[in-house]
């Protein structure tokens, strides 16, 4: 199997959006530095919403796989490798910083003695749910890796269905409608809460059929669409005003407006309008960015999954000397050296584990394939 070489242009302002979904992610779990403090309410209505980080990451996942396997005939290879790609980027380091977390969080390796602890770690790794009553967090061994439970989900049927051939995003829709609206709708009331528990005796039906998986459809869509040569407006300066509408709606409805959580109804609708937007004026008129977003767009995988370490440590730190840690002053610290950690865990760990997992894989899957060539 010939490694795919991506010579496809890459799209600034889909980096930037991750740069700043990523950066409000990293500001909500900042807001726990005022927890129990007199200015928990303020920090509550200024650094909550952007939790809504999450739900512009999904709908930016599924607009970048129809991107970037627009090309792709459909062939097991592609699927092959389409697959791992994607586990060779997502899972070698989500498997060394939830290591990392469990250690700082513990203080010390004791959690190696717990069972349950053990047991945590051994199903967040696997991308399984541990606790089938809090949906849709399901609490994993790394508080953040409840994301990585739907983005796996989310490439492993992607990339099942590149199987299809042109029929691929058919597919993929009638998947997610049978699995999030009718199968629930089977089973009890049709609801688009997140939060909602559906109690299947099969524990992963319960990560399969919850409402934020439509993000990614909205988020596929939107990326069909992109595609589409007769999806773009005529004027460079409507085109203007369509993202700076956009951006603006984006923030009243976080800040004022209606959505208060994840779900495709509350944030995940903020963040597709916003995407689609974006997508429509880009095809028109060129985006350009700033370029520290496209570079935080660039670490935000590293990003998200090596902060709340960060702040922990930091935490812990300036504590130990005697600093303050319920200010303002102690959140633009903690973020600031959680954006130059996550710059070096990038450089010199996801890159070189995701390249060296990714050839192993490789050549794993190519051994694979011929011989189940060979027995057909």
């Amino acid at each position: 199997m010939t490694p795919i070489t991506d010579t496809r242009p890459k799209l600034a302002w889909i980096q930037a959006l991750r740069g700043i979904a990523v950066v409000l992610v990293v500001l909500t779990h900042a807001r726990y530095f005022f927890l129990d403090t007199p200015s928990w309410e303020l920090a509550e209505q200024w650094l909550r919403p952007g939790a809504m980080g999450v739900d512009l990451f999904f709908v930016i996942s599924g607009f970048i796989m129809v991107y970037t396997t627009r090309h792709m005939a459909g062939t097991p290879a592609d699927a092959v490798d389409f697959l791992v790609r994607r586990f060779a980027r997502i899972w070698p380091l989500y498997a060394l910083i939830t290591v990392v977390w469990l250690t700082v969080n513990n203080l010390g390796p004791g959690w190696l003695r717990n069972p349950s602890q053990i047991k945590a770690l051994m199903l967040s790794l696997s991308f399984q749910p541990v606790n089938l009553e809090k949906a849709p967090f399901f609490d994993p061994a790394l508080p953040l890796g409840w994301t990585l439970n739907f983005e796996m989900y989310f490439y492993l049927v992607f990339g099942l269905c590149l199987l299809l051939g042109r029929w691929r995003l058919l597919m993929l829709a009638g998947w997610i409608v049978l699995t999030v609206i009718l199968l629930p709708a089977v089973k009890r009331d049709l609801s688009f809460d997140i939060l909602t528990n559906f109690h299947f005796s099969l524990g992963y039906l319960n990560l399969m059929t919850n409402p934020i998986i439509l993000e990614f459809l909205a988020g596929v869509g939107i990326g069909w669409l992109f595609l589409q040569e007769w999806f773009r407006l005529r004027s460079q300066t409507v085109a203007r005003h369509v993202v700076f509408l956009a951006l603006c709606a984006a923030v009243w409805a976080l800040w004022g407006g209606p959505a208060n959580f994840h779900g495709p109804k509350q944030w995940g609708a903020v963040a597709a309008l916003m995407v689609l937007a974006l997508a429509l004026a880009s095809k028109t008129v060129t985006l350009v960015p700033p370029a520290v977003l496209v570079w935080l767009g660039t670490i935000s995988f590293s990003l998200y999954l090596t902060h709340t370490t960060t702040q922990a440590l930091v935490h812990h730190a300036v504590a130990a000397i005697g600093g303050e840690v319920h200010s303002w002053g102690h959140v633009l610290l903690s973020t600031a050296v959680a954006i130059s950690a996550a710059a070096a865990v990038y450089h010199y760990l996801e890159v070189r584990l995701s390249n060296a997992s990714t050839a192993a894989l490789r050549a794993l899957s190519l051994v694979m394939l011929k011989r189940i060539a060979a027995k057909t």
